[in-house]
């Protein structure tokens, strides 16, 4: 089982005791030590945050808990994983730091950001281990925080143009595009992730600092590689056909350039993954029949 740190934990307990849940109670049920949220922060469990999020959403009787907490997300929570993207010249850069220093918050996530086209950027962001209602909350934690946080570093309004989420479809899915900013909100999907247009992603950050960004990165280097996620792969792999059949240029090479990699490592990730190459070209090419 994977971990996250308790950085995180800290946040969301203050955040449910001051909506009103009794914070010993809280902990003693979701197994948090109260040593571990002092000081930098430990890693637990993933299971831990995922019973934290799903105790507060039933007791507060919010089933959409995540969004009201993640539009609150006070950018340095996770401290150096907020350092490096806060300090990154543009929005793009920022976001790019997401998948290589992940483990600074999580060794249970991975966030790929990828080029579906000349217009159109998409965050995913994948769990390895985790089901059920617990997922689907922290899942749309993490949408919601990282969203919050790059707003909170831009000029002027930033929407997505797109939403996927794997939850099923609320009752009302009012709080969610009143938070996302977009009425293009699948749930359902494949995926959790959240695309942007690719002009969005040169927009500057407020806090760029590309000295103390220069000084962070030795740090940074020194963290755990990101877990592999070969689950992701068809799917991005299925995006960028997509866009290419819309171009109407299709092609091993063709692909890979859009996903900034090599044909033979592309073909690699597809077989670690249990496909190939032909079998996701022919399912790209019989949804259009």
């Amino acid at each position: 089982m994977g971990t996250d740190v308790t950085l995180l934990h800290r946040f969301v307990v203050s955040e449910l005791v001051a909506a009103g849940l009794d914070r010993d109670p809280l902990l003693r049920e979701c197994g948090i030590p109260e040593w571990t949220l002092s000081g930098p922060g430990v890693h637990l469990p993933s299971a831990t945050f995922a019973r934290l999020w799903e105790i507060g959403s039933d007791r507060l009787g919010e089933p959409d808990l995540p969004l009201r907490i993640g539009t609150r997300y006070p950018l340095k929570t996770a401290e150096l994983f907020d350092f490096l993207f806060a300090t990154a010249a543009t929005v793009g850069a920022g976001l790019a730091t997401c998948g290589p220093y992940i483990t600074a918050v999580s060794t249970n996530h991975g966030a790929v950001l990828g080029f579906e086209d000349a217009d159109r950027a998409t965050l995913s962001l994948e769990m390895i281990e985790g089901e059920g209602r617990g997922r689907e909350l922290v899942q749309l934690w993490g949408l919601t925080a990282m969203l919050t946080r790059t707003r909170r570093v831009v000029e002027g309004r930033l929407d997505p143009v797109r939403v996927t989420l794997r939850q099923p479809a609320p009752p009302d899915d009012r709080p969610y595009t009143d938070v996302f900013g977009t009425a293009g909100i699948e749930f359902g999907a494949d995926a959790d992730s959240m695309t942007f247009r690719a002009a969005d992603l040169d927009r500057p950050l407020t806090t760029a600092d590309p000295m103390l960004a220069q000084v962070l990165r030795p740090l940074a280097e020194t963290l755990p590689p990101p877990p592999e996620l070969p689950a992701a792969w068809p799917r991005r792999v299925a995006r960028a056909l997509r866009a290419a059949l819309e171009d109407g240029e299709v092609s091993l090479e063709v692909v890979a350039r859009r996903l900034a990699i090599s044909p033979r490592t592309l073909q690699r990730r597809l077989a670690e993954a249990g496909t190939s190459w032909r079998r996701e070209l022919d399912r790209a090419l019989g949804g259009r029949r």
